[in-house]
């Protein structure tokens, strides 16, 4: 086995969302900075031992996450720019307004298809699903490599909050609730195919509803 496959062998990151920082080290660091992390590492794994303190250790890899991130970011530009937004104002009373959720928390109801949670190249999945109201729990399935899942799939109104929407439209709070919501799965990399493409298809169907406003709740 050669160096180069040995060093990519050795960051091979699990795909799970508590690693999903660490993951940037192994994909957005050069050759000459893996080497030095994974050295920096062994060394910090000591220093952690021998000090009965894991916040060396912890501090340690959380710096090299922060420097990944921001290599990355450096190399990346957004391929649009947003120069005005329009200004929508609610022209009912919110007791009055007919009321949609909309999430980025790769929410799905189950037998939909699953989102591609990386994408094309590492790029995304843009795509929409459409989440009936009346989806119950036990149907609705969430997958997501970007924040932590223990939460939702606990309660999805930590994140989708259906049943408090319904809630408040039973106490009159609101004065209705749309019949079906739409969920995405935040890890966009192709902003400029959600805003050409899948945001106005999204926006059509709740204008097609006669939806008044609309709650966006991220990750």
């Amino acid at each position: 086995m050669d160096s180069e496959q040995l060093l990519k062998d050795l960051l091979t990151i699990p795909r799970e969302a508590g690693l999903n920082r660490l993951r940037w080290i192994s994909t957005h660091m050069n050759e000459e900075q893996q080497i030095d992390f994974l050295k920096g590492l062994l060394a910090k794994s000591v220093e952690s031992r021998e000090a009965q303190n894991g916040e060396v250790l912890f501090d340690y890899i959380d710096n090299w996450e922060e420097m990944s991130m921001a290599a990355y970011a450096m190399r990346t530009q957004a391929p649009f720019e947003v120069k005005d937004a329009p200004w929508a104002p609610l022209r009912v009373p919110i007791k009055q307004a007919k009321i949609a959720l909309i999430t980025t928390g790769g929410f799905y109801v189950t037998g939909q298809e699953p989102y591609e949670t990386d994408g094309p190249e590492n790029q995304g999945d843009w795509s929409f699903r459409p989440i009936p109201r009346t989806t119950t729990p036990q149907n609705m399935e969430v997958t997501h490599l970007h924040y932590d899942l223990t939460g939702p799939r606990k309660d999805r109104n930590c994140v989708f909050p259906i049943d408090r929407a319904e809630e408040m439209a039973e106490e009159g709070l609101i004065g209705s609730l749309a019949d079906t919501y739409y969920s995405f799965m935040g890890f966009i990399q192709r902003p400029d195919l959600l805003a050409q493409d899948t945001a106005p298809q999204v926006a059509r169907l709740l204008k097609a509803e006669g939806v008044d406003a609309a709650v966006l709740t991220a990750t």
